[in-house]
């Protein structure tokens, strides 16, 4: 039998992300490092437990800082920061100073010096970042402006807005991966961004066209709103890497849940927010792909209280490294129908999913709340 669409699961759906958030946070550590890996749950990989944990918050509280009162906010900010140090991942502190400044957290110098950034040079910061991770500052330091009006996150907000413009590809509508200034690994795709470089820029833009910062900014948010719609797939689908040399679409799988029901949602509201184009039927065949998509899958799971994670290929390491090989060199994956590799539900969920899906119903619910831009 089918499940409900999303919209008609809406109330439930809420309610299983606040639930599994819960169950996310590891008690012993005050991290959001645990998460469904196969079913099951599992302690998360890599540096997930520190942008997970600072999404979580972000999530939590544009939901409202009263519905988990199972959170204690402040061990959680702390271990954040501890996490960040330890961790040493410089391209998640947008992440951090956004939770940190939506909690009304410490101030932003000491934030810095916590994670051990303090001296940064915020001329040269943001330029060895990948476009994600420097969407992600842009807005962390818009909240952390509008919290404090510090000197210092001002100056860094600047450069950073000033940096991701210099990644923006008009001829495209499309932001590149990175800049010539990155580390090899990643500049080797410079101009194979991923799906998350676009909706964050997209989101970073649209927050600075509503503050009112930085001349341009709602053109180019409107610019890659357009040009993602104009490849959004016949179900839905936002594909996962384009080709910012073509402006078309580089790798098609995988396609992932959250980006349909939480991040191109609350990137498009956010645009619509700053005064820009209003994307509504985007939204809703972007979330109808959910349980109406190319595999007959039914991604929300309401037994399991869940949304799985992802559709992706069938295939081992080998097949993956030759098809990202060829889109570096310019030469698409046809999809399943044109005979790549055959598809598979990916049963696995990261507690950040759950806390983007909050985040944009909140913003989709009319709840107001004065720390946020959207």
């Amino acid at each position: 039998m089918s499940q409900a669409s999303f919209e008609q699961s809406r109330d439930a759906v809420n309610a299983f992300s606040l639930a599994r958030l819960r169950e996310a946070l590891n008690p012993a550590t005050g991290l959001f490092d645990r998460q469904l890996r196969d079913r099951k749950w599992d302690a998360t990989l890599g540096t997930e437990d520190m942008t997970s944990t600072a999404i979580c918050l972000i999530g939590l509280h544009r939901w409202g800082d009263s519905a988990a009162p199972w959170l204690d906010p402040a061990r959680t900010r702390e271990a954040l920061l501890q996490v960040s140090r330890r961790r040493m991942y410089a391209g998640g502190a947008g992440l951090v100073l956004w939770a940190n400044a939506v909690w009304n957290g410490i101030a932003f110098p000491d934030a810095l010096h916590a994670m051990g950034l303090a001296g940064t040079d915020a001329r040269v910061f943001p330029r060895s970042l990948t476009t994600m991770e420097v969407a992600w500052l842009v807005s962390g330091l818009l909240h952390e402006v509008r919290r404090s009006q510090d000197a210092g996150a001002r100056a860094l907000l600047d450069a950073s807005l000033e940096e991701l413009t210099r990644r923006f590809r008009p001829g495209a509508g499309l932001v590149d991966h990175c800049s010539s200034a990155a580390p090899p690994r990643d500049r080797i795709r410079l101009w194979v961004p991923n799906f998350a470089d676009q909706v964050y820029s997209l989101q970073a833009f649209s927050f600075a066209a509503r503050e009112n910062i930085y001349a341009g900014s709602r053109e180019r948010a409107e610019a890659i709103a357009s040009r993602i719609i104009a490849l959004q797939g016949d179900s839905g689908q936002w594909w996962w890497h384009y080709d910012t040399r073509s402006g078309g679409v580089a790798q098609p799988y995988p396609v992932y849940s959250v980006h349909q029901h939480g991040m191109a949602p609350m990137a498009l509201r956010a645009l619509a927010a700053s005064g820009g184009t209003v994307h509504e039927e985007a939204i809703r065949r972007s979330r109808g792909w959910l349980t109406a998509n190319e595999m007959g899958a039914e991604l929300i799971d309401t037994a399991s209280g869940t949304i799985w994670r992802d559709i992706e290929y069938t295939e081992g390491r080998l097949g993956s490294l030759m098809r990202q090989a060829r889109s570096v060199f310019g030469v698409p994956s046809g999809r399943a129908a044109d005979g790549s590799p055959a598809l598979h539900v990916n049963y696995e969920t990261r507690p950040y999913e759950w806390a983007w899906c909050l985040y944009a119903a909140a913003i989709e619910s009319g709840k107001a709340n004065s720390a946020h831009v959207v």
